[in-house]
């Protein structure tokens, strides 16, 4: 008879057990649920083709030369050198300026050949302790889908600046 008691005991314990690991198991997919919910109605998601696309675009070759003719910049320096304040001694033209132009040109003939892509925007701000101070915004197009974003930082004399894009797709 007390055999009886501990083994009704014991499979009292594992349905317990049991019931406990599927409470929590439902509660992680509601906590997971939702957190995925939030984020698909957020405003952008991270893509790793707009990353390449951000990348490919940083090391592209611009034609200002901010100190001599064979040392051009590439965007990267570039947004750099916007920072600073310089020029583009070969072109007589403010880098910001130069950069304004430049970029969107380079980024209209990159995207020209994909249909999908219906606008973008790149910003460009300085992030610090305080908040983060607007440098450059182009925005072109009409978004009416799906945003997908990357973002890189760069450091210019120990500030840090932020560029990121974002594409949206029907």
């Amino acid at each position: 008879m007390r055999k009886n008691r501990i083994e009704k005991k014991n499979g009292q314990q594992e349905m317990v057990g049991f019931v406990l690991i599927v409470v929590i198991v439902v509660i992680a997919l509601m906590v997971f649920l939702v957190i995925s919910v939030r984020q698909g109605s957020g405003d952008e998601r991270q893509s790793l083709e707009v990353e390449d696309l951000l990348n490919v675009i940083m090391r592209t070759t611009t034609e200002c030369a901010p100190i001599f003719e064979p040392q051009y910049d590439t965007f990267e320096d570039l947004f750099k050198s916007c920072y600073g304040g310089e020029e583009c001694s070969n072109l007589g033209q403010e880098s910001c300026d130069y950069l304004n132009e430049s970029l969107r040109n380079v980024v209209r003939d990159l995207l020209e050949s994909e249909a999908t892509v219906s606008a973008y925007q790149i910003d460009v701000f300085q992030k610090d302790d305080e908040g983060s101070q607007g440098i450059l915004n182009i925005f072109e197009g009409n978004c009416t889908g799906t945003v997908s974003g990357a973002q890189r930082n760069l450091v210019v004399s120990g500030e840090s600046l932020l560029v990121r894009m974002k594409l949206c797709a029907e």
